[in-house]
């Protein structure tokens, strides 16, 4: 087993210790060769510095665009792909700065949950965060990360959605050819006891803090008629289409128009959210393993609900 890890670097000035974690975390659960494939477009010269000082890392100068979300993100992620397959990798997986193995044996783990018709393994919902899949699958069929407006519109797609309810995320693309072609995936379930917003682990293999790198990013200037009551505006607008509109609508509604569901909803959710993701990362950085024992048995989890209340 030769292992591609596909990673869009993106990190914030101050997630400093974040990046040290992410790199520390797959070097000591990785027991199969592995290549880090990660892109630099928009990161700080001292952290490119960084990753250039790792022996497993490989910066791919990837072409920069002006795409931005999801759209920027699977820009990064075909470009960094195409070089692992090139170098001969058995096995690829795409992860964040902000997830990262959490056990022993995690990838040879995934890639027995492979098949000539399992093709992938990931996050529920299919989820860039941990995408697991055979060269095979890659070379044969050639998945893409993100599809054109054509193929959201299309029929095949909205039978997908009515079918299988997929976020709208940067993988959507090797959940669809995947059902185009008559294939299946493996889902890992989220074995965090308790609820919560942020630091989840999934099949006790992956953690994923789940947003560290898009909350932290460019200041949102809150509109000034909203300043007061901002949050609970935004959450009841989200609650009302939660009501008004099935799974399979909003899906479709977020694929065809992200860009503004992104920026009046998404971003300042997640910025009201910033308080509550920073309790979490730091607590996991400063002692992750002791993190990780608390949100397995829900006494971390537990504890930061009790701080939002």
């Amino acid at each position: 087993m030769k292992l591609g890890i596909v990673v869009v670097y993106l990190v914030n000035e101050d997630d400093e210790p974040l990046l040290d974690l992410h790199l520390k975390q797959i070097e000591k659960y990785t027991q199969v060769p592995y290549t880090i494939y990660g892109s630099a477009n928009r990161l700080l010269p001292k952290f490119r510095h960084k990753l250039e000082q790792q022996p497993n890392v490989m910066i791919c100068e990837v072409p920069n665009t002006e795409l931005r979300n999801v759209a920027e993100h699977s820009h990064y992620l075909e470009c960094l792909t195409k070089p692992a397959i090139e170098d001969g990798v058995s096995h690829v997986v795409t992860l964040h700065v902000d997830s990262f193995p959490v056990r022993l044996g995690w990838a040879e783990e995934l890639a027995q949950k492979l098949s000539e018709t399992r093709v992938f393994a990931t996050i529920e919902p299919i989820n860039t965060a941990c995408l697991f899949f055979h060269r095979d699958f890659y070379v044969q069929y050639h998945p893409r990360f993100l599809l054109s407006d054509d193929e959201y519109s299309s029929p095949e797609f909205k039978q997908y959605l009515r079918e299988f309810q997929p976020g709208v995320h940067s993988g959507i693309g090797f959940g669809f050819k995947a059902y185009t072609e008559g294939l299946s995936w493996y889902y890992l379930r989220e074995s965090t006891k308790g609820h919560n917003r942020f630091g989840l682990v999934f099949d006790d293999l992956i953690f994923h803090l789940r947003g560290a790198v898009r909350i932290g990013g460019e200041p949102y200037v809150t509109p000034s008629f909203l300043n007061k009551h901002y949050a609970a505006v935004v959450e009841n607008a989200a609650a009302v289409m939660r009501l008004i509109f099935k799974p399979r609508t909003r899906n479709l509604i977020r694929a065809l128009f992200g860009l503004p569901i992104e920026h009046l909803l998404d971003r300042p959710r997640r910025v009201h959210a910033r308080d509550q993701l920073e309790t979490t990362k730091r607590r996991f950085v400063e002692d992750p393993e002791y993190y990780l024992n608390q949100l397995r048995d829900g006494q971390e989890v537990q504890r930061i609900l009790n701080l939002s209340v």
